[in-house]
């Protein structure tokens, strides 16, 4: 019973970040870094069918590739932290986050190793001597999923909004993780009690029962959410746009919200963000948009971003590098933030602050 259901969440955590990964460009950025925790997480349970020869019991060709699965034990829990992040602070580079990837790095390593000393049949008392390091090392499992799950409950506590998007997100985020923090309790629990041979299987029945469920809840919250996980989505119960309402003196409230609270600096602002701040529909605002500015919500915006970095670029201190003057303007891509400066300014932004300064010292 216990693989069957460990098969079944295996399959839906799959098949989510697949879904998620066909509708890349529609899927708000968050969700997209969810989709590597759900891969990592998938690929461990298919690991753990391999390795309790739960399928293709007699290939050792599989066992090996289910031994290098494995060391996704160690992947997917810091993007749980990551997706914590991107929802309270909007998209992250993973780039800057590289070491929290060292004990998947180092795990996969080693098991690498394990499978190489079974396929060159290395002297017995060696390979015993690698499996009980490799042993130990998964004992460092427990205190990993821990830590980042408690980090990214800490992260969305921590954060303070009004947004009534925000609290609803955050409730149904710390949900889910504390949800994930039992799971990994109960898989602990079933470590511990190894030598109970019905106490820790029932822990092990329990966690992969929550598992399953999980796997589901978030397709559930996903179907009855659906501006949490999409980009730019009106919802069918708002308000219809009221032409009495698309008005210049709205337009300019607009736009003094956007600068006072720099809401432009946002990576992943949605006109849903701005319906809130100003307390109208999404259509309305989208309407306020195309009428008084004259171009749709992502030029809108865009237009708040260059000029903060144009503000930016002609900062005397060269050491500011254009990869950080992009991000601090609310940019989370140098080829975009490179297409849009040319389109609306007529040169890049080197180009830009190399005339800005050459001009200031002659």
């Amino acid at each position: 019973m216990i693989d069957i259901f460990q098969g079944i969440a295996f399959f839906n955590f799959i098949f989510f970040s697949i879904l998620i990964w066909l509708y890349k460009d529609k899927i708000d950025y968050a969700i997209y870094i969810f989709s590597f925790f759900l891969l990592g997480k998938g690929l461990t349970l298919f690991s753990n069918l391999i390795l309790t020869k739960a399928i293709f019991p007699s290939n050792e060709t599989i066992l090996n590739t289910g031994i290098v699965l494995n060391s996704f034990l160690f992947f997917y829990a810091p993007f749980l932290c990551f997706f914590a992040l991107s929802v309270v602070y909007g998209a992250v580079s993973l780039k800057k986050y590289w070491i929290h990837f060292i004990p998947f790095v180092l795990f996969l390593l080693l098991n690498t190793i394990v499978v190489f000393a079974r396929l060159t049949k290395v002297e017995e008392s060696v390979f015993v001597k690698m499996l009980d390091i490799r042993s130990t090392f998964t004992k460092l499992y427990y205190v990993q999923v821990v830590g980042y799950t408690i980090a990214s409950i800490w992260i969305l506590h921590s954060y303070k909004s009004e947004s009534v998007r925000f609290q609803k997100m955050s409730r149904w985020l710390k949900g889910v993780l504390i949800a994930f923090f039992t799971v990994w309790m109960l898989f602990l629990a079933s470590s511990l009690t190894e030598t109970n041979v019905n106490l820790s299987e029932g822990f092990t029945f329990s966690g992969v029962l929550l598992l399953l469920l999980l796997s589901n809840i978030v397709i559930v919250f996903l179907l009855n959410n659906p501006e949490f996980f999409y980009n730019h989505l009106s919802v069918k119960h708002q308000k219809l746009p009221d032409d009495k309402k698309v008005t210049r003196a709205v337009y300019e409230k607009l736009c003094q919200l956007i600068v006072e609270q720099q809401l432009y600096k946002k990576a992943d602002l949605k006109i849903g963000d701005l319906s809130e701040a100003i307390q109208e529909s999404s259509r309305t605002v989208s309407k306020v948009i195309n009428s008084h500015y004259g171009g749709n919500f992502n030029d809108f915006i865009n237009s708040y971003r260059i000029e903060e970095a144009k503000k930016l670029l002609r900062n005397e201190d060269e050491e500011i590098t254009i990869l950080t003057i992009l991000y601090e303007a609310g940019f989370n891509s140098k080829s975009v933030f490179n297409t849009v400066f040319k389109k609306m300014e007529g040169e890049t932004p080197s180009s830009y602050r190399k005339k800005y300064l050459t001009s200031m010292y002659g």
